[in-house]
């Protein structure tokens, strides 16, 4: 029992990744808005940026796996109204409120 459970974890730890950087794919859509989303209070304030394109609606945080620490610059190149080529990565999920993130924008 004890080698299923630690099978299953590793499979958990290094397949979600593997599988985070196979979702990987570049679209094209149309953002009609963008805002960034705060909560919590005082020292403990997180935040993260959304994205609404024309079909779905994109969380912009810092990405570990794809090396990516800046967020906010890439909110900043979005441009609205226009037709933006975005890199987006992960699955949305809509029970936990989980959206594909935007790696990048060309």
């Amino acid at each position: 029992m004890k080698k299923i459970i630690i099978i299953i974890v590793l499979v958990l730890i290094f397949g979600y990744p593997v599988a985070y950087y196979l979702s990987y794919e570049t679209i094209e859509t149309t953002i009609s808005d963008k805002e960034r989303i705060t909560t919590g209070k005082g020292d403990e304030i997180k935040s993260k940026f959304l994205v609404y394109g024309e079909d779905e609606v994109f969380e912009n945080t810092d990405s570990w796996l794809f090396f990516k620490f800046d967020s906010a610059d890439v909110q900043n190149e979005i441009e609205l109204d226009k037709n933006n080529k975005i890199k987006v990565a992960g699955w949305r999920v809509p029970f936990f409120s989980w959206y594909r993130n935007v790696i990048s924008v060309d």
